[in-house]
Order: C-alpha cells, then structure tokens, then sequence
C-alpha cells in the first residue's frame, strides 16, 4: 500500500509539473450531516467534522473531485438578483468558505442545505472539497445520502472518520454534486456543472431541490433557447433529407415531442430518447455541429417546440392521422366541411403517388 501511494504521489507531482506546477488537487474537506429542515421552524443543529487528506475516504472523495472535470455535464449558471445585479446568497456562501475555509464557513453552507431539503430527501452528507487545479480555484460541493438508522449510533454525534466511512461507503455512488472553478474569487464562480447520481432511483428533483433551490442556479441553457435551437435543427434536417425514412422518423419524433414537456433533455438526449437511425441523427447533428452545444442541458417547452417544429398533424375520429409539413399542410390536404356546424365533422383529401408505406405499433 505504502508504494502504491507513494507511485500514485509521485504520478500527480509529474502532472503537476506539466501544468505548470502550481496545482495542489485537494486542499481541504469539510462534511457535515445535514437534517432535513425545509418548512421547519428551526433547523436542527448541524455535526460538521474535518475530512484528513489520507485514507479510505480520502481516496473516495479525490476520485469524486477529479472525475468532476469530465463527468459533471449539466451546465449551471447562480441566478442574479431580484433587482437584476450580481448578487446571489449561495454564492456568497461559497466564496466566503474559498476565503476562509473553516468548519463554520462551511456549516453556512449546510445550514443553508438543511432549509430545502425535504424528509422525501432525508438525511444526508454534505461534503466541500476545495483545492487548486493550475491557475484555477477549485471545489466540489456533494451530497450524499444517509439512511436515518445512522442517527442510533453514537459516532453521528461527533462524525468520527469510521462513521463517516461506513455511512459513505454504502451510498459511494449514489450522490448529487456540482463543481465550480475559476481564477478569481471576485469576478468567477458564477457558473458551474452538475451531475445526479440519484437521476434513477426514485429521487427526482434535482432540477428543484438541488439546483433551484440549494444553489440558487438555473440551467444555463434556458427553456426556450434549447428547444427552439432543437426545434430548428429537426426543421432544417427534414427539409434538406433526401431519404423518406428520414423524413418519417423525424416526421414520428415530432408528433411525440411535446410530450416530453418539463423533461431536462439535450439535443443528444432527444435523438436517444426516439431512438433515431444512424442516418437521422446524422441529419440533424450536421445543423448543430458542435459537440458542447449537442450535450447542453434545458427543460423541454413543448409551447415552444410546437411553434418551431416542421410537421402539422391532424388525427381524426375515423382512426387517420395525416401529417405534412406545417407550411404546406393546408395545401397538401383539401378540408371540405360534412356535418361541422353539428358535429364537427370535415372531409380531407389529397392525390399524389405511394412513395413508402409501413406498418407501426405506434402513430
């Protein structure tokens, strides 16, 4: 063990080298367990404990701060002030524990924490994990869960390091994090990225309780921005496409979208979602070119995307469904009233020759 640790220092003194040798990957770790205290009238008092930089946890904790330069991909922004000016609580907090990083800078973090999080979320770690990567300052602000058995034993009391270890060790990969750095204190820190561990277990409010709430954040990508940019995309792939199944799958994709209204999705996770061909994915990534802009997160609007979207449908009482494209639809269809004035009811028609046909599950 000795080596390995000894190996694993000197790989990180060569890394650190050739990034200038300023880098110093984590410089201190503060935890504390945070009881859920949203709607209540006082927030129970908070255990905070210093986290030694060796051991188990130790090295747990490091593979969760360096894993967040790559793995952390929803992309955050702190919301400004009521008035419009930069200011934002949250982000005073953070900034005041870079500056004086003491058990008590942190614990106003995760008093804060306690004050939106429900009993639904339970009870929990907190840690702040801050080094230095090159120029940058750097921490990762994580939660974990702790299973509520925890509070019978008398370690919780004090956050010994076996506690802490045991608690960690049974939820290591089941966490809420977020990551912020930047070269100064003054002027950065106001965007970061995020990642839920928890996205598939029955926790599902990261937009809300982590995000909005705890961090006082939005995705920067807003609602709006995303899907017209998404919707844009489809428009322009259909009407360049060549190919009819191209056509159809996005022609399919469109008619469902609006279902995925309030969805965190992105323009990668749209085209998973539907399953789209090779061919189709290709379309539509050849009009949002760059990867970053394919992988940004936003909340899907289906207002919005019903707006942009190329495809008009029209499903009948008889069973038909007819679908063109939305500038064309009323010319490619001939609508003739039968009994409308009574029951609504209205004759379409349209001639030209069978290009494809193919039989579905699903509309």
């Amino acid at each position: 063990m000795a080596e390995q640790a000894a190996a694993k220092g000197q790989f990180f003194d060569f890394l650190h080298l050739l990034q200038g040798g300023n880098s110093v990957p984590i410089q201190s770790i503060y935890t504390y367990l945070v009881y859920p205290g949203k709607g209540a009238d006082e927030i129970d008092a908070i255990n905070g404990s210093v986290v030694p930089l060796q051991g188990k946890l130790f090295d747990l904790l490091e593979e969760v701060y360096l894993r967040s330069d790559n793995e952390y991909t929803i992309d955050i922004a702190f919301s400004l002030g009521a008035d419009g000016t930069q200011r934002n609580p949250c982000r005073a907090l953070l900034i005041n524990h870079l500056t004086n990083g003491t058990i008590d800078t942190g614990r106003l973090l995760a008093e804060r924490l306690a004050q939106h999080t429900t009993k639904r979320s339970g009870l929990g770690l907190l840690f702040l994990v801050a080094g230095q990567d090159g120029q940058n300052r750097k921490i990762v602000v994580s939660r974990f869960p702790a299973h509520s058995a925890v509070l019978a034993e008398t370690e919780a009391a004090t956050l010994t390091l076996a506690f802490l270890e045991r608690v960690f060790m049974r939820n290591a990969y089941s966490y809420k994090a977020v990551v912020y750095q930047h070269t100064s204190l003054t002027n950065g820190f106001w965007t970061g990225r995020a990642i839920d561990k928890q996205i598939e277990s029955r926790e599902r409010e990261v937009s809300q309780y982590w995000i909005n709430d705890f961090l006082d954040s939005a995705l920067r990508t807003t609602p709006t921005r995303g899907t017209r940019r998404l919707a844009l995309a489809l428009k322009a792939a259909v009407s360049k496409a060549k190919d009819v199944t191209v056509k159809s799958e996005i022609a399919s994709a469109v008619t469902l979208g609006p279902g995925m209204q309030g969805q965190t999705t992105s323009v990668n996770g749209f085209l998973d979602h539907f399953h789209f061909s090779e061919p189709t994915r290709n379309a539509i990534l050849a009009e949002i070119k760059d990867p970053a802009i394919q992988a940004e997160n936003f909340v899907f609007d289906a207002p919005v995307f019903t707006e942009q979207v190329p495809y008009r449908t029209v499903e009948l009482s008889s069973g038909a469904v007819l679908t063109a494209p939305s500038a064309d639809f009323d010319e490619v269809f001939t609508k003739e009233p039968v009994h409308a004035e009574v029951d609504g009811e209205y004759k379409y028609s349209t001639v030209g020759s069978v290009v494809t046909e193919k039989i579905a599950r699903s509309k």
